[in-house]
C-alpha cells in the first residue's frame, strides 16, 4: 500500500488529524529527501552507503553517530533550560506589575479567551517552570543520586517538576530499568521499608 492511500485509510479510521504526521510523505520525489524515511527514500539512503568501506560504516554507526545524539540531548536539554527561566520570568513580572499573588488570577483576568481545561494547563505549565527554578538544587539532589541509571537531559520540564519527590525519581528509574531488560517486572528495585525512610518530598 502508498502511503497517499494510507494516509486516507488512517483518516477514515481517526476522522482526525494523524498521530505523528511527520512519518508519512505525500509528495513524490526522485531524490533523498531530509527526515523521509518512505518506501523511495530507504533503498536511496542505503545505496549512498555502497562507496563507504567497513571501518568507515563502523566508526559512523559505534562512535559519529552517539556522538550526534549526544549533541542533540545537549541541545533539546538547552531549550528546556530556557523554557524554565522564561516561565520563571514570565510570572514574576506578571505578578510584580499587578499586585496579584497567584498567576491562575492574573491569567483569568489577562487571557479570558482560556477557558477551562485551557486556562487550567496554562497556568501549570508557568507555575511548573518557576517551582523547578526556584527549587533547581532540591531536583538536581534527587536526579544526582547515585542509584539514579536514566539520563535526564530527555527530561520535559513537567519531569523536572515531578523530580522534586524522590520516590517519582526511584519509580521512574524503576521503569526505565525494567524496559531495558535489567530487572523482572515483580522485582522491587528498592525495598519499600528503605523507600518510606527516605525524605520523599519537598515543602
Amino acid at each position: 500500500m502508498n502511503q497517499l492511500n494510507y494516509v486516507n485509510q488512517l483518516r477514515q479510521q481517526h476522522k482526525m488529524e494523524i498521530p505523528n504526521r511527520f512519518l508519512i510523505t505525500l509528495v513524490r520525489h526522485e531524490n533523498i529527501v531530509e527526515n523521509c524515511f518512505c518506501d523511495d527514500c530507504r533503498p536511496r539512503r542505503l545505496m549512498a552507503l555502497r562507496n563507504f568501506d567497513q571501518n568507515r560504516v563502523y566508526d559512523h554507526f559505534t562512535r559519529y553517530l552517539p556522538l550526534l545524539e549526544n549533541a542533540k540531548l545537549d541541545n533539546y536539554h538547552s531549550h528546556v533550560l530556557r523554557q524554565i527561566v522564561f516561565g520563571e520570568h514570565f510570572k514574576r513580572t506578571s505578578l510584580e506589575r499587578s499586585g496579584l499573588r497567584y498567576f491562575r488570577c492574573w491569567a483569568k483576568n489577562e487571557y479570558p479567551h482560556l477557558k477551562g481545561k485551557e486556562l487550567k494547563t496554562f497556568c501549570d505549565n508557568v507555575n511548573e517552570a518557576s517551582w523547578v527554578y526556584n527549587n533547581w538544587n532540591k531536583i538536581v539532589e534527587n536526579l544526582t543520586d547515585r542509584r539514579m541509571k536514566f539520563d535526564a537531559r530527555r527530561f520535559s520540564v513537567h519531569m523536572f517538576y515531578e523530580s522534586k519527590s524522590l520516590a517519582w525519581c526511584l519509580s521512574y528509574n524503576d521503569e526505565q530499568l525494567r524496559k531495558k531488560g535489567k530487572m523482572s517486572k515483580d522485582q522491587p528495585l528498592y525495598p519499600i521499608d528503605k523507600v518510606n525512610n527516605c525524605h520523599l518530598f519537598t515543602t
